[in-house]
């Protein structure tokens, strides 16, 4: 299992991270990573999923939702905070709080609409602004998680993360000076744009036009972890990070 751990900080938080896939890991730990060290706290993260360390690891948003279903909250909460209905911790690791991420752009995805209707009898809204959208991210995640099982303590210690639309959207925000609602950009200007500061990060000059966005994971993993301390560009210029970021540090971690 691959471990992240920043070197700062004065108080102790140890994080579990579930998300999409292995470009998104990099992203989480680097930018929360940052901007909880601004915050005096030193965070260490755990992938949780995928793992990390396998030459393949499962990604996808269908996978986190089958991890979470997988993992149901008394196996979770017994595993992973030590407690919940039959005490111990059988993982060895004890975690103050999990992230689970999703990407926002997967809303209006067929596949992903008639999953949420036929899993959980939930009407996926399309469309809406920033904030509407990360919404229905976090609407789903609670019910995959099933938030109504848990007491308001364990609730809290699961934190939906949606990225508005993906993580690449906090690779942009951190590289970029110029304040801008980052969450705003999508499709084909996202790829534009990241794939620019991609190259640019790279000494390499960008092209005009992109038609994939690039997913190796190491030159991720350099990429996010070159430009972590853009992390306060990433507060400013999306919201929804900035509001995932409040409920991890309101967690209480544990006192060095």
């Amino acid at each position: 299992m691959e471990t992240y751990r920043a070197p700062w900080g004065i108080s102790e938080m140890h994080i579990g991270v579930v998300c999409e896939g292995p470009t998104d890991y990099p992203a989480i730990i680097c930018f929360f990573g940052e901007a909880l060290k601004a915050r005096d706290i030193n965070a260490t993260f755990n992938a949780l999923f995928p793992e990390m360390d396998r030459t393949r690891p499962e990604a996808g948003w269908a996978n986190v939702l089958l991890w979470l279903k997988n993992n149901p909250p008394a196996k979770r909460i017994q595993q992973y905070f030590g407690g919940g209905l039959f005490g111990g911790n059988l993982s060895g690791e004890q975690y103050d709080a999990i992230i689970i991420h999703l990407d926002t752009d997967i809303i209006e995805h067929e596949s992903f609409i008639n999953f949420a209707r036929e899993s959980y009898n939930y009407n996926i809204s399309t469309g809406g602004d920033c904030e509407a959208r990360a919404a229905e991210i976090s609407a789903v995640i609670q019910i995959a998680a099933d938030f109504n099982s848990m007491t308001q303590r364990d609730q809290s210690r699961h934190v939906p993360t949606p990225a508005v639309e993906s993580t690449e959207n906090w690779c942009v925000a951190a590289f970029h000076g110029q304040p801008e609602n980052f969450e705003l950009i999508r499709g084909n200007e996202l790829t534009n744009r990241f794939m620019a500061a991609l190259e640019m990060s790279e000494s390499r000059s960008p092209q005009d036009q992109y038609t994939n966005v690039d997913k190796d994971n190491n030159r991720r993993k350099r990429f996010c972890e070159r430009h972590a301390g853009g992390a306060s560009r990433v507060i400013s210029g999306c919201k929804q990070f900035a509001s995932a970021l409040d409920k991890l540090a309101a967690i209480q971690p544990t006192p060095s």
